[in-house]
């Protein structure tokens, strides 16, 4: 009974081990997007700049 136990608890630790590192690399995804978003209207507004 205690080998069962052990092997449960062994999984559920592995399944929320995955879970947290599948949301930090998430948000690190989405942090990553944004910033290149905010570099790539920062290039076009000073694109625009410089035509005028």
């Amino acid at each position: 009974m205690k080998e069962i136990l052990d092997v449960i608890v062994v999984i559920l630790f592995a399944f929320m081990v995955f879970m947290f590192i599948r949301g930090f690399n998430k948000q690190q995804i989405d942090k990553y997007t944004k910033k290149l978003e905010e570099n790539e209207e920062k290039k076009n507004q000073s694109k625009d700049t410089v035509d005028e």
